[in-house]
C-alpha cells in the first residue's frame, strides 16, 4: 500500500505593535520582537490522517542600537502527539538575506518534550549603507516509512545600517515600529507650542493622527524650512523662534497648510536643548532619512 507524504500547517497570531499591546508575546518595538507560531504536523497514509503532532515555537529577538551582531532565543513547547505520530524528527534551518549571516544553534529533535535553542546573527553592512531583511525559518519533518514534509515562515523584517558612522557604530532596528519622541515634555514653553499646533489642522506628529513626521537630513533644506517660517519673526530679547513641525522634517517650513503649522517665541535655552534632544532621539532610534516618528508632549 502506498503512503502519502507527511504534511504540515503553520499558523501564527498577528504580531502587534508593542506600544499598545498587552500580550507578552506577538509584540515588537524598535529593538525587540517576540513572535509565536503554532505548527501541526499531519501524518497521512493513503491520503487519510493517521496521527498528528502539534507544538508551539516562541521566538525572542533583541537587536542592538550600536552593533550589527545580535541573538535570538527559540523555545519549542511540549508536543501534543495524537495517533500514529510518534517518532517525527524535526530538522531546523535558519537564514537571513546577504550580508546578514545566521548561525542557528537549534538541535535536530524527535518531537515530544519541550526544548530550546538560539540563533546568532552578524550583519556585514558597509559604511554609509543600509538594507532590510528577515529571518527565514524552515523545518523538515521525517518519519520512518513516510515521505518527508516541511514548513517555513519569516520573522518581522529588520533593517541594519551604517549611516550614522560619524556619530555611532552600525546597528539594526525593526523599521515597522514608528518611535515616539517624548523628551520635549521637559521643555514647558516648546511643549505647550507643540500641543497647540497638534490640536488643530491635521494633528501632525500626534500619535494616532495618521500623520507622523518624517526626518529630513539635508541641512540646506532644513535651513530653508526654518527661514521660510521664522525669517521675518522678531522673538525678542533672550528668545528664539520655535517652529513646528520641526525644520528638520519633510513637513517643515511651509510644506503644510497654515492650520497644521505654527511658530512661537520661546526661551533661547529651551531652543538650544530642543536641537540636542532631536539629535539624540534620531541616534537612539536610528531614524533615517524620510523615516517616520511621532512627537508626544
Amino acid at each position: 500500500m502506498s503512503q502519502a507524504p507527511v504534511s504540515m500547517r503553520a499558523d501564527s497570531a498577528t504580531v502587534k505593535d508593542a506600544s499598545g499591546a498587552k500580550a507578552k508575546c506577538n509584540v515588537y518595538n524598535r529593538y525587540y520582537l517576540c513572535q509565536q507560531m503554532d505548527i501541526t504536523v499531519h501524518v497521512l497514509k493513503n491520503g487519510k490522517e493517521v496521527g498528528s503532532v502539534s507544538f508551539g515555537v516562541t521566538h525572542k529577538m533583541n537587536l542592538k542600537q550600536t552593533s550589527p551582531k545580535w541573538s535570538e532565543s527559540v523555545q519549542f513547547s511540549k508536543a501534543k502527539i495524537v495517533g500514529n505520530a510518534r517518532g517525527v524528527l524535526m530538522t531546523p534551518r535558519v537564514s537571513c538575506g546577504n550580508p546578514c549571516k545566521a548561525t542557528p544553534k537549534i538541535p535536530k529533535r524527535t518531537l515530544g518534550a519541550a526544548f530550546s535553542g538560539s540563533v546568532d546573527y552578524a550583519d556585514a553592512i558597509r559604511k554609509g549603507k543600509s538594507h532590510g531583511t528577515a529571518s527565514k525559518y524552515e523545518y523538515t519533518f521525517t518519519k520512518a516509512g513516510y515521505t518527508p514534509g516541511n514548513v517555513s515562515y519569516d520573522s518581522l523584517n529588520y533593517r541594519c545600517d551604517d549611516t550614522f558612522s560619524s556619530q555611532q557604530r552600525p546597528g539594526c532596528v525593526f523599521p515597522k515600529y514608528t518611535p515616539t519622541l517624548t523628551a520635549m515634555k521637559d521643555l514647558p514653553t516648546i511643549a505647550k507650542h507643540i500641543r497647540s499646533v497638534q490640536n488643530r489642522g491635521g494633528h501632525y506628529g500626534r500619535y494616532g493622527s495618521g500623520h507622523p513626521l518624517h526626518r529630513l537630513t539635508d541641512k540646506k533644506k532644513a535651513e530653508a524650512n526654518r527661514r521660510a517660517v521664522c525669517g521675518k519673526m522678531k522673538p525678542g530679547k533672550g528668545k528664539s523662534c520655535d517652529e513646528y513641525p520641526f525644520a528638520r522634517t519633510h513637513e517643515g517650513g511651509t510644506k503644510l497648510p497654515k492650520a497644521s503649522r505654527g511658530v512661537a517665541a520661546v526661551p533661547r535655552g529651551e531652543q538650544n536643548q530642543q536641537g540636542g534632544m532631536l539629535t539624540a532621539f534620531n541616534l537612539k532610534q536610528r531614524v533615517m532619512e524620510r523615516e517616520a516618528f511621532w512627537v508626544s508632549v
